[in-house]
């Protein structure tokens, strides 16, 4: 105890794992609040051996601390760290640190919603058209998404450009409910629909249903998108043997078949295939 301070001697312990406890004891609690050495310190494996040892150190005495002054003086070191001198309480457990101003960033993180729709006329195989756009912010009703559709190289250029400076962009806004719910949610932009999913697979399907059933000559063919040529003749030929008049079968569903065939070679011949 110090002369004629009139303070009595401090102890603080805190857990320093299962069945370990860390304590220190100061001369008195000034001491400790100035960060001072300990007069002892060390560890047991229960509080209440922890505090018999301080007592054992400086006596009965003393004056029973928050755990958070043992842990923060643990923390910084043993006695006689310089890096304690100046202190004046424990600090608290510091997060992750924040880079400093215009240091560059580690790589952002992005995510997509994927605009589909039907490609007029289609490639080779009837594909649909898909865009991925960037989520630029999401709040608990809406996500915002670019306008327009991703381009990869552009956006590296910019980040080694301006990595802390990237131009705004203009946004849509896409109601997470709806898309949630209905599988998908339709803006307007630039004049025309553009219907978003959260999944590209997701547009791709409701894409090649609507294709599907836009088409009559996929229901008489018996054929759904993506489809090819081939798969158009190879349909058409096997509905023809089993339709044809010669083979007993109704002229009527004979001239159906053809009449769809020749829609469907016309509608995919754009894509360079030949009938």
């Amino acid at each position: 105890m110090s002369e004629g301070s009139g303070e009595v001697p401090a102890f603080a312990c805190c857990s320093a794992g299962i069945g370990r406890w860390f304590w220190a004891a100061w001369e008195s609690e000034s001491d400790a609040r100035a960060c001072a050495p300990a007069v002892a310190s060390g560890y047991e494996a229960t509080a209440a051996r922890a505090e018999a040892r301080a007592v054992e150190r400086v006596g009965a005495e003393l004056k029973k601390l928050p755990g958070k002054w043992a842990s923060g003086y643990r923390n910084r070191g043993k006695e006689g760290d310089p890096a304690s001198v100046g202190a004046t309480r424990p600090k608290a457990r510091i997060g992750r640190p924040r880079p400093a101003p215009g240091t560059p960033t580690a790589s952002v993180r992005l995510a997509f919603l994927y605009a589909a729709e039907v490609r007029e006329p289609p490639d080779a195989m009837g594909h649909v058209a898909v865009a991925r756009h960037r989520i630029v912010k999401q709040t608990a009703r809406k996500i915002l998404v670019d306008c327009e559709p991703f381009d990869a190289d552009e956006w590296a250029r910019r980040r080694e450009e301006a990595p802390e400076d990237l131009p705004k962009t203009r946004t849509l806004a896409v109601d997470r409910v709806a898309l949630r719910a209905e599988g998908r949610f339709t803006c307007r932009h630039a004049q025309r629909d553009l219907t978003f999913y959260a999944t590209e697979d997701d547009g791709i399907r409701d894409i090649e249903a609507v294709l599907t059933a836009k088409h009559d000559w996929c229901a008489t063919l018996g054929v759904r998108f993506p489809c090819s040529v081939e798969t158009i003749k190879a349909a058409y030929r096997r509905l023809a043997i089993a339709a044809h008049p010669d083979a007993g079968g109704d002229p009527a569903d004979f001239r159906a078949i053809e009449s769809a065939y020749r829609e469907a070679l016309a509608y995919l011949a754009p894509a360079g295939e030949s009938g």
